[in-house]
Parts: C-alpha cells; structure tokens; sequence
C-alpha cells in the first residue's frame, strides 16, 4: 500500500509544517485559536501520536487519553467560533473529562 509506504515520514511532516506555521505568523496574521488547535502541536500531532501509540503497543490508558486530548482541542476550536456556547463548551468539557477518568479505571478494574 502506498500510504503505508509514506506514513514512517509523517512525524517529520508534522514537525515542518509546524515550524513553516510559526514561522510564518511572523508574517502573516493567523486566528491563533484555530492555526494553533489545528496545525500547531495539537490536533495534528495527537493524530499522529496516536498513530504511533497503537503501532507501539502503548496501553489504552495512554491511547485514550491522546484521543480525550483531541476531542477537547475540536471543542475548544467550536466553542471559540461561538458554534457551541460556553455553558455547553464547559459542561461537555466536564462531562468528558470524567467519563474518560472512569471509562479507564473501568477497563483498568477490568483486567485486573
């Protein structure tokens, strides 16, 4: 397959186009809510850190965790263009905070 054959480069994509973007908000003014969710180490990188994660093997604690940290970016960049309110932004942030505490004590308990 040739996005298998292309995948082993991605981290060193990420990494560039991350410093192309700081570069260039030198130059160019960006929303930094979105640029910095998106392109920054965010969304991007957690992608690709969960990638990796899977691929090593990594518990799914740690697995989780990376995809928690990807759906609260998304929330953040929703709540800034005012397409969630804060008081949905908030308890959605809560609420999903606490369901992936327990949904990993869950499956730690679990495997025990």
């Amino acid at each position: 397959m040739i996005f298998k054959k292309y995948i082993k480069h991605l981290p060193t994509i990420v990494i560039f186009l991350s410093v192309v973007v700081s570069f260039l908000s030198n130059f160019i003014d960006f929303n930094y809510v979105l640029v910095g969710n998106v392109i920054g180490y965010s969304i991007l990188w957690n992608l690709v850190i969960i990638y990796f994660l899977k691929r090593l093997k990594y518990c799914v604690h740690t697995i989780i965790a990376m995809c928690n940290l990807t759906v609260l970016n998304i929330f953040n960049i929703l709540n800034s263009y005012d397409v969630i309110d804060y008081k949905s932004y908030n308890l959605t942030y809560d609420g999903l905070t606490l369901l992936i505490m327990f949904l990993t004590m869950f499956i730690y308990s679990a495997k025990k």
